[in-house]
Parts: C-alpha cells; structure tokens; sequence
C-alpha cells in the first residue's frame, strides 16, 4: 500500500499509524479505547493479575474474644489488636509468615494481671531463708508490692532490676523460685550465646529462614500479662556491627515505649509495659551505660558459710520434691552431708547434689526405704574452680 495510513482515534486525538498495524494490536488483545498508552502499558503489562490471599471462609479465622463479655477494667490488657493482625494478614503473599499471622490471629490477646496474694509477703519471707543473700532483691519486692496494693486489683508489678555477683551463686535459680512464689510465668534466654537482635526481636519477614522473637514467643505463651523476663549474662553478649542484640531493651525497659513493642518478624504493635524484666550480669561494667541506667541495680553477694548450709538444705529440698523418684529418699540431710556440699556455690552444689543421690540410689535399689544419702556417696569433684568457690573455713572441708 505504499505510504497508505490507518487513521486511529486514541484519546480523542487523531493519529496516523502505518497499515497492519490495526491487526497486531488487537491479535495481542490490546483493546484501543480512550485511554493513554501509559494505562495501556499499566494494565497490560505491569500489574500482574490478584488474587486475595485471605481466605475468607475459613471460619476458624474469626474466633476471638467476645465484645459483649469484655473482662473487668483493670484486671489484665490487650497485648496485640486483631484488627491490625486481620490486615496484616490480608496484604502479605508469603505462606509461611502467612500462616504466623493467622495462628495469631485465632489466639484470644487478653491477659489478666498475676495479683497479689494475701500469703505473698509470708512465702517472700520463707524464700529469704533459703535465699538469705539474695535479702536486697526480696526487700525491693516487699516494698512494690506494699506500694501497688494501695489500689485495687492488686497487680504485682516491679521495675526492671539488673542483678550482679560472681558466676554461679544461684542467680537464674533464685529468678524462678521468685516467680514461683509471685504466682507468675518465667521465661529467660541466655545472651551468651547470643550474636545478633533476631534471637530476641524476631527477624526481617522478607528472609526466608525468619521467625518470631523470644520476646513475642514469650508473651503468646504466658498466662499473664506481667511475666518474668530474665535476661541472663547480658555482660557476655555477642556484639555484631550491625545487629546490635542489646538493641531492642532500649524500649522493652520503658514503659511507655514498651505499650506498642513491635517484633521485626510479626511488625503488630504489642503493649509488654507489664512485663517484669530482670537482667544479670557478672561484669555490668561491659552492658551499655544507657541500659544499665535503665534498671535498678543489686550486688549479690557470694552466700556465708552459715548461708551456704541453708542452700545446700533448699536445692536438696527441690530435687526429691521435683521429681517422682524423691520420694524414695529421707527428708532430710545428715549434717556431715551438709557441710561437705557447703564449700561450693550453689550452682555447683545442685551438680554435686543429684550425682550423690544417683550414687545412693545405685547402693540402696534393694534396700528398704527410705534411701539415705552417707558420706560415700559423695564425691566432689575438686578443681580450681571449685576450691575457688570455696567460702570461708569451709573451702577446704572434702
């Protein structure tokens, strides 16, 4: 046809296109209506076809809390909006965070407060007989609870504490015991081990191996709003350049930026003000100074000889008490007994401890009941470390 054109009417303009070309448009199905090529190109080209990823007939999805049974005022909080867990739910393509987000999603967010006992300032006073070195943190508990029992429901609430002291005089142990007595859930991660802020605060969604945090983890998890967090060994801490794991206690250790906490893996505000957060450390020196300045910190001290008898009564107390073969042995210790476990910290004394009791236990399976642990059954490994950890006259009693 030469020069011969197809007059084409686009936009309401008039323009001249070379022949055949009519055909080969619509052959790619690009209907010519009056639109500018740019929305041509956009819807044609660019934008890939939709499809909902919420599936909105599942019906387990919708189970939560009902509004017209909502708990009394003051009694425990919402810690995540399942609004902002159903939009969540509905922008994001990835099953796996996908499917995070829905088991969130059907999980009820109300948590009530762990309260105050009437027996709770008596069973705090029994704790200090077993745990006499740890007299400070009990006389900072007293004085809380004395201060949030002035108002009604009576929330056991502490501010963020940082216990220092050597290694291994029962930091951890006495933590959980606490918990125990305030009738609340424990959870404590280790930070030695720890090399970047994902362990804690859950890792970027768009990484194919991420997950939810320890923090998130442990909220879902506890019964309360106002569990313990124990932060071990935050002075062992493994620093990256760029995934700093002390990072995230900047706001868990204020309250008010606490209320809207956000793991980096689910990216839903959760309100942890009530959380009861307690650190430890053996050197505090090497925890930043704007996260130490953030607790309340307490040397403890190593146990006297006169305490060290009353732990080594305690920890073999909580062994044949926790698990069902204890009962097949006497109550109590022999004195003789006592004083060689009273050399070690606490730590190493509940070691030394089971591995007497399985010494017994071996000696005495045909033997009436109850077993009683003798001076042959115990021996204590006697190290460096160990002598070091002796106390006082008792350091060199075998």
């Amino acid at each position: 046809m030469g020069k011969e054109a197809l007059e084409t009417e686009v936009n309401g303009s008039t323009s001249l296109y070379p022949g055949g070309w009519r055909e080969n448009l619509f052959s790619f199905g690009v209907h010519m209506t009056k639109k500018s090529l740019r929305d041509l190109i956009d819807e044609n080209l660019v934008k890939p076809a939709f499809t909902d990823p919420f599936d909105y007939s599942d019906p387990d999805l919708y189970e939560s809390e009902d509004i017209d049974d909502l708990p009394p005022t003051g009694t425990g909080v919402y810690i995540f909006k399942h609004d902002d867990v159903l939009s969540a739910i509905k922008s994001e393509f990835r099953s796996s965070r996908k499917d995070i987000l829905k088991a969130l999603y059907k999980e009820s967010s109300w948590k009530g407060f762990a309260t105050i006992e009437d027996s709770l300032l008596s069973k705090l006073d029994a704790l200090e007989g077993q745990f006499a070195n740890f007299k400070d943190v009990i006389d900072l508990c007293k004085r809380h609870l004395h201060l949030f029992r002035l108002e009604s429901p009576e929330i056991i609430c502490l501010p963020p504490v940082l216990l220092t002291g050597p290694p291994g005089i029962g930091k951890t142990r006495f933590m959980s015991e606490l918990a125990k007595v305030l009738s609340t859930d424990f959870f404590s991660l280790d930070f030695s081990t720890i090399s970047s802020g994902f362990i804690l605060n859950g890792g970027n969604c768009s990484w194919s191996d991420s997950s939810p945090g320890f923090i998130s983890e442990s909220i879902r998890r506890s019964r309360y709003a106002n569990p313990i967090i124990m932060l071990d060994e935050v002075d062992k801490v493994i620093a990256a350049s760029r995934f700093d794991p002390l990072g995230p206690l900047y706001g868990l250790l204020e309250t008010h930026t606490a209320r809207s906490y956000k793991d980096e893996y689910l990216d839903i505000p959760m309100n942890l003000s009530n959380v009861i957060w307690v650190a430890t450390a053996n050197e505090p020196d090497h925890i930043p100074p704007p996260i130490r300045s953030r607790m309340i910190e307490i040397r403890v001290q190593a146990p006297s000889a006169a305490q060290s008898r009353e732990v080594v009564k305690a920890i073999y107390q909580e062994l044949i008490d926790s698990h069902p073969w204890g009962k097949h042995f006497a109550k109590e210790l022999d004195d003789l007994i006592i004083n060689a476990f009273a050399s070690l910290a606490p730590r190493q004394m509940k070691h030394e401890l089971l591995h007497a009791l399985a010494t017994a236990a071996s000696r005495c399976f045909s033997e009436p009941r109850p077993i009683v642990v003798r001076p042959e059954d115990v021996c204590i490994q006697k190290d460096e470390q160990h002598q070091n950890a002796g106390i006082g006259f008792l350091a060199n009693i075998s």
